[in-house]
């Protein structure tokens, strides 16, 4: 009787190990804020576009606190949610071949990124998701040894309630996670968006866009996106697992 429950327990075990090394590997390979507001929900004039620039330029006009709350909630809260191992950021921001990788930031039929509206995690490259960092990517992948490879970004565009040129615009914020293969297949790719409660009045059409009254909204915004992301992310993750 005890050799069998000896067996029982090494088997057990051993499942254990196994599942344990069949465990995926992934690495979070960027995570950043685009500070440039989509303005298609807008007729967006030349002096709106200007304004825009200008306001994503402005260093006073700074998301890294709601970055680097969107953040630690990742790596603190969401990824327990995943079956797959997420490897140690120091293992990746200390990479030599990701520390040298020149990312891509112009792809047919997309905007191009404008790396210098943005900000990252510090350490992190600012990489967009197009087809060919994806692939380009396959190399520092193997260097860390995972099997796929997660993007992560952050960005805003305005709503519009009213009518014309008159009422109110909010910001929306909206959150970007995307898994593949390091071999370039898509594994999920999945949005979420929330607006913020706070608004800005509009004038013949343009928002007022000064840092003190866009920068407080854009964190309402983000504090709303983590509210429903909360409530989702135990469901999003049921889905990644099983296409991992």
């Amino acid at each position: 009787m005890k050799n069998l429950k000896g067996l029982v327990l090494m088997t057990f075990i051993s499942l254990c190990m196994l599942g344990n090394a069949q465990k995926k590997k992934v690495a979070v390979v960027t995570f950043y804020a685009d500070k440039m507001i989509d303005l298609s929900a807008l007729s967006a004039s030349a002096d709106l576009l200007a304004k825009n620039t200008s306001l994503s330029d402005d260093p006073d006009f700074n998301l890294t606190a709601p970055l680097n709350k969107l953040h630690e909630a990742f790596f603190s809260e969401y990824a327990e949610n995943f079956d797959f191992e997420l490897i140690a950021e120091a293992d990746v921001l200390s990479n030599e071949k990701y520390k040298a990788f020149i990312p891509t930031y112009e792809e047919a039929g997309s905007i191009n990124k404008n790396v210098a509206s943005t900000v990252s995690i510090e350490g992190y490259n600012v990489i967009p998701t197009y087809r060919q960092n994806v692939k380009d990517l396959k190399a520092v992948a193997e260097d860390l040894g995972v099997d796929a490879i997660m993007f992560i970004n952050l960005s805003f565009g305005f709503v519009k309630t009213g009518v014309g040129n008159f009422g109110y615009v909010s910001i929306q914020a909206r959150y970007s996670m995307d898994l593949f293969t390091k071999d370039n297949k898509s594994i999920f790719r999945f949005n979420e968006v929330a607006g913020s409660s706070k608004k800005a009045v509009m004038v013949a059409g343009v928002p007022v866009m000064s840092t003190e009254k866009i920068q407080p909204m854009c964190e309402d915004a983000v504090d709303n996106l983590m509210e429903d992301l909360n409530k989702k992310v135990s469901r999003l993750a049921k889905k990644a697992n099983k296409k991992m």
